[in-house]
């Protein structure tokens, strides 16, 4: 029974922790993109996939994360 309690806690908790890095992934790349559509399909892949999830949605932070920052560099590559 404690076996099938600590996996259901892992999958809740890797569930709540997808949610939010795919929340992060929406906000890093475009504010207005976190509507409520989005919101409800975060919330339905990260508790039907659980770890999977986490997995695709920390990558995504991570992308996203790395493309906003290159976005936002300022200073050329070159001289003028």
């Amino acid at each position: 029974m404690s076996v099938v309690l600590v996996l259901v806690l892992v999958w809740v908790l890797s569930a709540v922790l997808a949610y939010f890095c795919t929340e992060g992934a929406a906000m890093c790349c475009a504010k207005g993109s976190w509507d409520r559509s989005t919101r409800e399909v975060a919330i339905v892949c990260s508790l039907l996939l659980g770890p999977i999830y986490l997995l695709i949605a920390a990558e995504l932070l991570l992308l996203a994360a790395m493309g906003s920052g290159m976005a936002k560099e300022t200073h050329p590559h070159y001289k003028h």
